[in-house]
């Protein structure tokens, strides 16, 4: 995949960091402005669609541009996550099943392409993310309310579900693509139960706003913070 930044332990960190900003944003969008799941998802899954087609039309690919992308995708999945489970009435489980062969079909078309760098896998690529965005809320919310974990102790549990996937890796058991799906698909369900321990009374108690405020400040230090590597286009 030439058109993702070089994947390096800061792109995780944003990533991590992008994931519970999306669950925290998309939350106040739909719950504290009061538009709803149905048109909070409708008017997210818009703006990102905008978006990527902007992308995709774009001559020069800046990692600025990326990542709005990310933080985009992961505010519409949430709401998209939140449409699904409760106004349509999936629940967590039968949702993330859902949602996560939805995202299957979408790697292993994307798999099956000769070109990785072609304006329809690129396509792909963005709707396999806010796909992924989505069972992150989706399959968080199952492990924050229906298991004896809970936020935090989801939390443990997928950070240690991700660091055996790169032991895998390091053991050559996996290939970079299959870790960094597995990566993907881990952290944002991470986010997720990041999200709701520092938002939520189960947890910190911090509310969206002041959450919200928190990460954004924290994704942009780490920004700045990593090297100059555009993305290879």
């Amino acid at each position: 995949m030439k058109y993702i930044p070089k994947v390096t332990p800061i792109y995780w960190w944003l990533m991590i960091v992008a994931t519970t900003t999306g669950e925290i944003v998309g939350n106040y969008i739909s719950r504290d402005l009061g538009l709803g799941y149905q048109t909070g998802s409708i008017i997210l899954l818009s703006v990102f669609l905008i978006a990527v087609l902007y992308t995709l039309l774009a001559k020069n690919k800046s990692r600025i541009l990326y990542w709005i992308l990310i933080i985009l995708g992961n505010i519409g999945g949430t709401n998209i996550a939140d449409l699904i489970c409760i106004d349509l009435n999936f629940g967590t489980v039968a949702g993330s099943l859902l949602v996560m062969g939805v995202l299957l079909v979408f790697i292993l078309i994307m798999k099956t392409l000769r070109s990785e760098n072609s304006n329809f896998s690129m396509f792909l690529y963005w709707l396999a993310i806010i796909t992924s965005s989505t069972f992150g809320t989706t399959s968080g919310d199952f492990l924050t309310n229906d298991t004896p974990l809970g936020a935090f102790g989801g939390s443990v549990f997928l950070a240690i579900l991700l660091l055996f996937s790169l032991f895998l890796l390091r053991k050559k058991i996996i290939s970079d693509i299959a870790y960094y799906w597995t990566a993907i698909i881990l952290i944002h369900p991470i986010g997720a139960t990041i999200g709701n321990y520092i938002s939520k009374p189960i947890g910190l108690d911090l509310g969206n706003v002041w959450t919200s405020i928190f990460l954004i400040i924290l994704f942009i230090a780490i920004y700045f913070y990593q090297d100059k590597s555009e993305i290879i286009t």
